[in-house]
């Protein structure tokens, strides 16, 4: 049978090489922020028939291998899957090797103790196929046939919780260039360009937010509008969670429209709203931390929401 994921000795070696840093050119994301996993592994080749790169003559044991596995941070791991003509089999292994031959190797210590987290904590995401559920062991059973009673509630309260997260990585999806933006431009830069004294060609990516209704279009097409159908059926801080990342990707959208309007950079991390929202779950040293970092902040910001989300669900175990 072949493996359902990747076997903690290629982790090791994936991590060990990996620098903790995405292996994107010119991306400085870490994968592991104050021992929280914040990168993904990405598969070179697909594992799925449907998923990008996909070779259906890759031997099955070879699909999740070190040699066909890369690490990457959320943002460029969307990046190289929407443009699987852009982004070959031979140029993600090309630009793997050149990574690791510029970085420097994480210790044997650093590398095995966050491989261990990986294979305990890692949910299954993008390729890979989204969210696993736990095993439902329900000890009351239904007198009128079928289910036991409690697994039925069990089972909806799970699916409730991956309704969200897909939500979440829709949402992901529709606002990836606001994050992309984010980690790759400093301040000064965005706003040199949009007060006409520079002009950087990454943001034309992000003209279409000059339409401040834009948000609202894409909270629809990432489907939050039918997100609250599942709140009765999480528990207080998730839904308290999903609403900070839905608010955080709503106020920096609203802020880029703002800034086209200002010709002025209007910068997240000045803004009252987001260091409220932050605030609102995340500890006040991390939330100073994403706001002094001068790029990919925002996308470190929402990763840690994502595993505050994860951690909540169950999906992933508390640090020691």
């Amino acid at each position: 049978m072949a493996a359902s994921g990747p076997g903690i000795t290629d982790i090791k070696i994936l991590f060990t090489r990996s620098g903790n840093r995405c292996a994107f050119p010119k991306c400085a994301a870490p994968i592991v922020v104050d021992g929280t996993l914040v990168g993904e592994v990405c598969h070179i080749k697909g594992v799925r028939p449907a998923s990008a790169r996909h070779d259906p003559n890759q031997a099955p044991a070879e699909r999740h291998q070190y040699q066909n596995l890369v690490l990457m941070c959320p943002t460029h791991h969307t990046v190289i899957d929407d443009d699987e003509d852009g982004y070959t089999v031979e140029r993600l292994q090309r630009i793997k090797a050149e990574h690791e031959q510029k970085i420097i190797p994480l210790s044997d210590l650093e590398a095995s103790t966050v491989a261990q987290a990986f294979m305990q904590n890692v949910s299954n995401v993008g390729q890979s196929g989204g969210l696993s559920a736990h095993t439902v062991n329900a000890s009351n059973i239904n007198v009128h046939g079928g289910p036991p009673v409690g697994q039925v509630t069990h089972q909806r309260q799970i699916q409730a919780v991956e309704n969200l997260w897909q939500i979440v990585l829709n949402l992901g999806s529709e606002f990836g260039l606001v994050i992309f933006i984010d980690t790759i431009l400093l301040p000064q830069e965005i706003d040199a360009h949009l007060k006409g004294e520079q002009d950087i060609s990454f943001m034309d990516a992000v003209v279409e937010y000059r339409d401040s209704q834009l948000a609202l279009r894409k909270f629809a097409n990432a489907g939050a509008n039918n997100a609250a159908k599942e709140r009765p059926f999480v528990s207080h801080r998730l839904w308290s969670i999903f609403f900070v990342i839905q608010g955080i990707y709503g106020r920096t959208a609203l802020l880029l429209a703002n800034s086209f309007k200002q010709r002025r950079f209007v910068n997240w991390r000045d803004d009252g709203g987001c260091d409220q929202l932050l605030r609102a779950i995340l500890p006040a040293q991390s939330v100073e931390h994403v706001k002094k970092l001068q790029t990919h902040g925002l996308r470190t910001a929402i990763d840690l929401l994502e595993s505050q989300f994860l951690l909540e669900a169950g999906m992933n175990k508390p640090q020691i």
